[in-house]
């Protein structure tokens, strides 16, 4: 099997966060399409953010192509130079307050065995790459990137954009799966981002 060939390409709509292009493709057996009409939009990260008390950081905002105001994950374009990790943590800080909790209490042993004062150690960072997927294979030339950060704090610093109106809460496991079920948490990519996120615990 090989892929088709591309003759040429003539941009419909051509703008910073949208491009539409008109394609002209040659098929592996020698047919030619004048016509296959594909996306692009710039990739962007899908955040599974997750409280020392293991409660999903989730958001509400409208959606003007359904028209509907939607439960979702936070998420957020990837800015030039950026990786997909460094683009999470300041999503996260901006639409919803949270960051991820570098520091923790720990109990100083003394080598007599008794407890010393209370310290604030740097721990690891708990922050996992979980990968990039296509957004729709089919026609679409953008994709997202999901990353997993346990362990993080509200700090109630945000900053959104013009465009944004997003309300954040803190969910369990099973109240997201619920929700999942009933229909109320319903954005496809994201629950396949979830889902890698659930295969990558077993």
């Amino acid at each position: 099997m090989k892929p088709w060939k591309l003759l040429d390409t003539e941009y419909l709509v051509n703008a910073p966060w949208l491009k539409v292009a008109k394609e002209k493709c040659e098929l592996p057996n020698g047919k030619v399409i004048d016509d296959f009409y594909t996306l692009w939009q710039p990739d962007w990260v899908l955040i599974l953010a997750r409280t020392a008390e293991g409660k999903w950081v989730m958001t509400e905002q409208y959606r003007h192509g359904t028209g509907k105001i939607a439960l979702e994950f936070p998420a957020g374009i990837i800015d030039k130079g950026e990786t997909p990790e460094q683009a999470a943590a300041r999503e996260l800080q901006e639409e919803c307050g949270y960051r991820l909790d570098e520091r923790q209490k720990t109990r100083d042993e003394r080598p007599d065995g008794e407890s010393g004062q209370n310290s604030l150690e740097p721990r690891a960072s708990n922050l996992t790459y979980l990968g990039a997927y296509p957004v729709n294979p089919d026609r679409h030339r953008g994709k997202f990137h999901v990353v997993f950060i346990d362990g993080v704090v509200r700090t109630g610093s945000t900053n959104f954009d013009e465009t944004e109106e997003i309300e954040s809460s803190e969910m369990t496991d099973e109240e997201l799966q619920a929700k999942m079920h009933d229909g109320t948490f319903n954005h496809p990519l994201q629950m396949a981002g979830y889902l890698k996120w659930k295969l990558s615990q077993k």
